[in-house]
């Protein structure tokens, strides 16, 4: 009977409960188990060269090709199973979920209701709330427009953003969070921001109060960083004579200068109207060309061109950066000779 190495990239894993990822392994086992596809039994457990290693004695055949297609991502030669912790759990095991509204509005399963929570929400003012289904962490939210903001939590550009809730959700992946919209304010603009973060608050306060171990906001206040806290390590290197303001005197005259009242005609550039060489040489342009003919359709500001084609700006900036043809137009920074 052939023994079948599965060596698991870590994606954090050193941060979790060892017998929490054994009950993880076994729950799976028993599914190929169950199904009639071969017993396999986890016979050994633990980390090898910064890797979770599991041994398992499969028989062979329809339980090896059931493991290829749908937990394993490559099998070498050597019988040795590459894959991740996601792939092999792409949903769960699971937390019950803790909702801070008991009458929410909607609950999603994030990645099957992508397409209903663009529809439901858009052009719709709504508090929302994130949460882990692993570790049990929760974020929660406003949007003004509803859909554009819940949607950007697939956008790669946002996610590339060092704040908790993109992390949690780069490494456990959308499947292993649910998505509840909390309150729905109404159509966008018909309430005020100021109330609409005053409702973020209510929810907020609850998160901070009751579930203070679970936070995956920065800070316990809505639409500010008043409350952030920064690590000790961030101190420590900002400290002493590595802050590099240390040591440094300021002379009355720029202090004055810069707690004095910028607004109106205070500010330098008030009543400066620029002029068309100037704002000419500040704008970003896009040039578009017919792919084929390289005739020039016409150039267009990033914001322009983004609306004009129908496009988002990670796609517009995907094809300049990338020189490839959109939809048979070539979009590029500089005018081709």
């Amino acid at each position: 009977m052939p023994k079948i190495i599965a060596i698991f990239s870590l994606l954090g894993l050193e941060n979790m409960n060892l017998s929490y990822i054994y009950e993880c392994v076994c729950l799976a086992c028993d599914v190929v188990s169950a199904a009639g596809l071969g017993e396999i039994k986890a016979t050994q457990i633990g980390w090898e060269n910064n890797n979770f290693k599991i041994c398992a004695g499969p028989e062979a055949g329809v339980a090896r090709d059931f493991l290829n297609y749908f937990l394993i991502e490559k099998i070498n030669s050597d019988n040795c199973i590459t894959t991740s912790f996601s792939t092999l759990f792409p949903f769960g095991p699971h937390l019950y979920p803790k909702i801070l509204n008991t009458e929410p509005v909607h609950v999603y399963t994030p990645n099957l209701n992508r397409n209903l929570i663009g529809v439901q929400n858009r052009k719709r003012t709504v508090i929302y709330q994130w949460m882990n289904l692993i570790n049990g962490k929760i974020y929660v939210g406003s949007a003004w427009n509803g859909s554009f903001r819940l949607l950007s939590y697939w956008t790669p550009s946002v996610l590339k953003r060092n704040l908790l809730i993109y992390n949690n959700l780069k490494k456990y992946g959308h499947n292993n969070f649910i998505l509840i919209i909390l309150e729905d304010l109404g159509s966008t603009g018909s309430v005020t921001k100021n109330y609409m973060l005053d409702r973020e608050q209510f929810y907020l306060n609850i998160l901070f109060s009751k579930y203070p171990q679970c936070v995956l906001n920065n800070t316990p206040t809505a639409g500010s960083t008043l409350g952030f806290k920064h690590t000790d390590e961030f101190k420590f290197n900002r400290s002493g004579k590595l802050n590099p303001m240390y040591s440094k005197i300021f002379s009355t005259e720029f202090i004055k200068m810069q707690v004095r009242s910028k607004a109106g005609i205070n500010n330098p550039q008030y009543d400066i109207k620029k002029s068309t060489s100037t704002i000419a040489k500040l704008t970003k342009l896009v040039y578009v060309y017919e792919y084929e003919t390289k005739i020039l359709i016409g150039s267009y500001s990033t914001v322009q061109c983004s609306k004009h084609f129908k496009m988002g700006k990670d796609t517009l900036t995907k094809y300049l950066k990338s020189g490839q043809p959109y939809k048979n137009k070539l979009f590029s920074r500089k005018k081709l000779l």
